[in-house]
């Protein structure tokens, strides 16, 4: 009950995209396997590679995460509840 943030585990298998919403509260990405991802919005794109984070700003509301590679991606998405 007193932290302050959340930490989740996003699991992409290659070629899937998963929409996610920064509810207002910036996001920090971290691809912890895989060959990487990239990160789209608002029509802009950045490509994050393994062990790379990116912090993702609140201000960016819908944005999407998508597997690159031919094998699992996951990252770490952590964020202030």
């Amino acid at each position: 009950p007193e932290m302050f943030f959340e930490v989740h585990r996003l699991v992409l298998q290659p070629g899937t995209t998963a929409r996610q919403h920064t509810a207002d509260r910036f996001q920090v990405l971290n691809v912890v396997e895989g060959d990487g991802a990239v990160i789209s919005w608002a029509g802009r794109k950045h490509e994050l590679a393994y062990a790379e984070t990116m912090v993702v700003p609140a201000a960016v509301g819908d944005f999407e995460i998508s597997a690159l590679g031919a094998t699992d991606v996951r990252i770490v998405r952590a964020f202030v509840s």
